[in-house]
């Protein structure tokens, strides 16, 4: 057991992924986003219609705290060229019948170009735009009629931050796949080395090094990098423990599944290093998961990240208790005996074919 906690602190490789990628990244990735919400951003407006409807519409607009419109452009050319030199980051245009349309009580087009750049940008300029929009009443209507009162009460990610919405899948994904990267990379490496298959003894003390290993790195994951960039936390203690034990049994145990199909120290690189944002997707985080085809709702369960993310989301933004994500921590639990099983088959198999050696 020791020798295994040692071999990682001493193979250069496994070092960087095992430990210093899970202590790093998450400090970088979560830095580039401490400023979460973004304020005063230079926006130019192009006024096509220039009425009494669209400087007003402008005036509000620019009176948002998120935007500050620094230019009045004649046309759209102009506009672009402002944003292509990076002096303005959104373009709001009006074109000439936007009045025509408010006067007939129809809907008045606006188009908003946004630098995709930097996401911030675009939620900062549509956000405003779209709470003008459902502020801006009709002038025949003004004062008579107040059809639609719209209350917000922001609930889990109060400041909207991109960043607090973001880190909480990231994180249980950061720890699956540098998990597996390390593991499969350790593994190939010795195979690399020796002309015969591990035995299976020594691969589950790999296994069992690597268990010890991240029970640390996820308590720092998932407890001091929110605490550091103060993102949401509402989970206890003990509902951290209990979400913690069938999330790194189940994925332990499929880094091991997956190791036994690396037999050279670089392979994993090019085939687990890519699946990255494929996972994000899967996990419901950006992509609603009612909205996945069949096909892919069923593909996300093979991945312990897709229990994983959703029940941390839930109980660490949502304030959930453990009853409401029982059934993710029950799926980790069997993903983690079915691949233990698989583990064990494949790997008396690949015994049976190789002839296996002893330290």
């Amino acid at each position: 057991m020791f020798k295994a906690l040692k071999n990682i602190f001493t193979d250069e490789g496994t070092l960087i992924l095992a430990v210093l990628v899970p202590l790093l990244y998450p400090l970088v990735y979560s830095f580039i986003y401490t400023n979460e919400v973004v304020t005063d951003m230079p926006v130019c407006a192009v006024d096509m219609s220039n009425t009494p409807e669209s400087r007003n519409f402008i005036r509000a607009y620019d009176a948002t705290p998120e935007v500050n419109v620094v230019y009045k452009a004649p046309t759209l050319a102009e506009a672009k060229q402002l944003m292509e030199e990076q002096k303005v980051h959104a373009v709001i245009y009006f074109p000439e019948d936007f009045a025509e349309h408010w006067v007939k009580m129809e809907q008045s087009p606006i188009q908003l170009y946004c630098d995709m750049g930097f996401i911030l940008y675009y939620k900062a300029a549509y956000m405003s735009a779209m709470n003008v929009v459902l502020a801006q009443k009709h002038p025949l209507t003004a004062g008579n009629a107040d059809p639609i009162r719209v209350h917000q009460i922001r609930t889990f990610n109060t400041i909207e931050g991109y960043g607090n919405f973001l880190l909480q899948a990231i994180l249980p994904l950061i720890i699956q796949q540098t998990l597996l990267l390390a593991l499969a990379c350790e593994v190939g490496t010795r195979r690399q080395r020796g002309q015969k298959e591990i035995p299976v003894k020594r691969h589950l003390t790999i296994g069992i090094a690597y268990l010890l290993l991240y029970t640390l790195l996820s308590a720092y994951l998932l407890v001091v990098v929110p605490y550091i960039f103060n993102f949401t936390q509402t989970i206890s203690v003990g509902n951290l423990f209990a979400y913690m034990v069938p999330m790194l049994l189940s994925m332990v145990t499929f880094a091991l599944l997956i190791s036994l199909f690396f037999k050279r120290r670089e392979t994993p690189f090019i085939y687990i290093a890519f699946t990255s944002i494929i996972l994000l997707f899967l996990t419901g985080a950006s992509w609603p998961e009612q909205a996945m085809p069949v096909f892919w709702q069923w593909v996300a369960w093979i991945f312990p990240s897709t229990p994983a993310v959703r029940a941390f989301m839930r109980l660490n933004a949502m304030g959930a208790d453990l009853s409401m994500v029982a059934h993710y921590l029950w799926i980790m639990l069997i993903q983690a005996v079915v691949y233990f099983a698989l583990f064990i088959w494949i790997k008396l198999h690949l015994s049976k074919k190789y002839n296996s050696y002893s330290e």
